[in-house]
């Protein structure tokens, strides 16, 4: 590849190169399957049913109000914090798979180190950010809500589908900075959005597109699983499933990462997957 970013050809590209190592993908993604497997399971058996609201029938000003149960949200974080770590490991195996080649991922091909360390903070940094955002989108939609004297909710989906636009367009454009720091590449947050400079809108469109594509399997997973009734017979099944989908659809994600990276920074390791691209 070079010149301008290509969009049919990132994402044929990046596809190709999952499915041909859809093996690695179970070597490299196993410690990621298993724990979104885990987390599944301790969602369905503890943190759903903390959904049950209670209503206190005695004392206080709360008594006979709904209330949500106190360890719903410590559990959601929890949750949240496992999925960043497993997210950051396999991320930094798969870059490196990806773009230095198979010697650079013995064994599991997972790791937890300097790099991880590293691209942990960054997603939090990244996450942080994005939740700020978020505020301000909620914010912005009961100001806007109270002087067209409207119903705030109406305006729900219209914020949230602001927001998701930004933060894909936003994520395309710091991605290739995650990429660098799996190699040990000096490329920050800041760097990045200038190396993807007049780009952003292709990079942007490859992003939708593969989200779209997902929550099309995702949707299509999802009613066919309702159809058969799989949720009460085979709950259990239906997560690993799922678990399985999700290493895959990440992986895509950081194989174009990836492949944005080497194509915009010009950077050209040896023994890279990427070497024909």
């Amino acid at each position: 590849m070079s010149g301008r970013i290509l969009i049919g050809e990132t994402i044929v590209t990046a596809a190709r190169l999952v499915s041909d190592r859809r093996g690695e993908l179970f070597r490299v993604g196993l410690v990621l399957i298993l724990g979104i497997f885990a987390i599944g399971v301790f969602a369905l058996n503890y943190v759903l049913p903390l959904l049950q609201v209670q209503v206190p029938q005695v004392g206080g000003a709360a008594a006979g109000q709904p209330m949500l149960d106190p360890r719903f949200f410590p559990a959601v974080l929890f949750m949240l914090v496992v999925e960043f770590l497993l997210i950051a490991v396999f991320a930094v195996g798969w870059h490196r798979l990806i773009l230095l080649g198979r010697q650079a991922s013995s064994g599991l091909g997972v790791a937890f180190g300097r790099r991880e360390i590293a691209f942990l903070g960054r997603l939090w940094l990244c996450f942080i950010g994005m939740l700020l955002v978020s505020i301000a989108f909620s914010v912005l939609e009961y100001l806007l809500a109270g002087m067209l004297g409207a119903d705030p909710n109406g305006f729900v989906l219209i914020a949230m589908a602001g927001y998701s636009l930004i933060a894909i367009y936003v994520i395309g454009r710091i991605g290739p900075s995650f990429a660098a720091l799996s190699v040990d590449q000096p490329l920050g947050l800041g760097a990045a959005w200038q190396t993807t400079r007049g780009e952003g809108s292709r990079i942007f469109v490859i992003y939708l597109l593969v989200s779209l594509g997902w929550f099309a399997v995702a949707f299509l997973f999802s009613s066919i699983a309702q159809i058969l009734g799989l949720g009460e017979a085979a709950p259990y099944a239906l997560l690993f499933i799922n678990a399985v989908l999700s290493a895959g659809f990440l992986a895509l994600l950081v194989t174009i990462n990836s492949i944005l990276f080497r194509q915009l920074s010009g950077w050209r390791p040896t023994g890279s997957l990427l070497a024909s691209v």
